[in-house]
């Protein structure tokens, strides 16, 4: 009973392979004046290795292309997913009341956590990482920045940023573009939409 369900598993799948002669490509075949002729069957050959050696390149090149692309991608997905923890690590060295940096006891615990956001830091850096941190001077750039806030101050001559949240870089690709609050002289405008 086990051989007739292995010899119709069999049969089944010389039905679903394609026959050799369907899968190769059948070379062009020289005429006969050409065949005769060494010179220009040599140079049939010679032409047929090339473009065979080119396209296996070319097929090298798009495959290396290929894979740099997804492992370039899968860096990204983990930079972004470390990109939460730095945020939160922030948001917890910044919320430390003033009463609890001050005592002794809490020494140890926020060089703890000073540590672990700048190792964070090292490894995100490490990995070709940069960070968007514009200063007051530094003019608005939408391409890097996003504009929360526009705030009027009549005492400033020029505008200037406040960085609200700083933004993260990957080779020439933002991960996330810093957040930042406009102050300038006049009335506010709205904040520009991002496309």
């Amino acid at each position: 009973m086990a051989k007739a369900k292995k010899k119709k598993k069999n049969e089944k799948m010389e039905a679903d392979t394609p026959l050799q002669e369907d899968v190769v490509d059948t070379p062009e075949v020289l005429s006969e004046e050409d065949a005769q002729d060494p010179e220009e069957t040599l140079d049939y050959w010679k032409d047929k290795a090339l473009r065979a050696q080119a396209d296996m390149q070319n097929m090298r090149r798009r495959l290396m292309d290929d894979t740099e692309d997804r492992v370039r991608m899968r860096l990204e997905a983990l930079l972004n997913d470390l990109i939460r923890v730095a945020d939160y690590m922030e948001a917890a060295l910044g919320s430390i009341p003033e009463g609890v940096q001050k005592a002794e006891q809490a020494d140890a615990f926020l060089a703890g956590m000073s540590a672990i956001q700048q190792a964070l830091e090292g490894v995100m850096l490490g990995h070709g990482m940069t960070f968007i941190a514009p200063k007051d001077k530094d003019e608005f750039n939408p391409e890097e920045h996003e504009a929360v806030e526009t705030l009027a101050d009549d005492s400033l001559s020029e505008p200037r940023l406040d960085l609200l949240s700083r933004g993260y870089r990957m080779g020439k690709r933002i991960l996330r573009p810093a957040k930042v609050k406009i102050v300038g002289p006049g009335t506010p405008e709205p904040p520009a939409e991002k496309a």
